[in-house]
């Protein structure tokens, strides 16, 4: 099982999510975050919701 960076749940599937609307994956390091699907579901409506 994998823990959820966000709720802590354990859950069979993770994903990896940026949450910063700057993230640059190839030249700033970053802590790695997991998401569990209603996590990711959440912080994805977050970025919509900044990106407008």
């Amino acid at each position: 099982m994998l823990k959820c960076s966000f709720c802590g749940k354990e859950s069979e599937e993770v994903i990896r999510i940026a949450i910063d609307k700057d993230y640059d994956r190839l030249t700033v390091k970053h802590d790695v975050k997991y998401a569990c699907p209603e996590c990711s579901k959440k912080k994805e409506e977050e970025k919509k919701t900044i990106k407008n």
